[in-house]
């Protein structure tokens, strides 16, 4: 989760500082979103797949993921939860700290993270604020 964190983070970087002031951060996160889904699908670590990133209005950066080894119907509501909690705190501490992410930060964008089982069902989703990663 990191790393797909910097690098997006990286990627959104190059965006922004390269563009002409003209251009608004929906724009710029569309650049970004186009960019890094060049090199999508993505294997991260402990069965994470970062399937595609899209830009969305209004600050609005979404993440789709695949958990490769999980079928929704054999996940437990109590477990898809604990995954959620960890999954966001892990993002959270992240963005609230990566100077990779500055670029984030002080745009105000809104991240959203989408799960799927290895079938494609929504098994998961959250999102992060900037009221979340803007409070110590």
């Amino acid at each position: 989760m990191k790393n797909v964190i910097s690098f997006s983070a990286v990627c959104l970087t190059l965006v922004l500082t390269s563009c002409s002031k003209e251009k608004t951060i929906d724009d710029d996160l569309k650049e970004v979103a186009a960019s890094m889904n060049k090199a999508t699908p993505q294997n991260l670590a402990d069965g994470v797949r970062l399937d595609s990133v899209s830009a969305q209005p209004g600050r609005i950066f979404r993440y789709n993921y695949t958990l490769l080894d999980d079928v929704k119907e054999s996940v437990t509501p109590e477990q898809i939860e604990m995954f959620k909690t960890r999954a966001k705190e892990g993002a959270l501490r992240v963005i609230k700290t990566s100077p990779d992410i500055k670029q984030f930060r002080d745009n105000d964008v809104t991240m959203v993270y989408n799960y799927y089982d290895k079938n494609g069902k929504p098994t998961a989703d959250f999102k992060i604020t900037p009221g979340e990663y803007k409070t110590k």
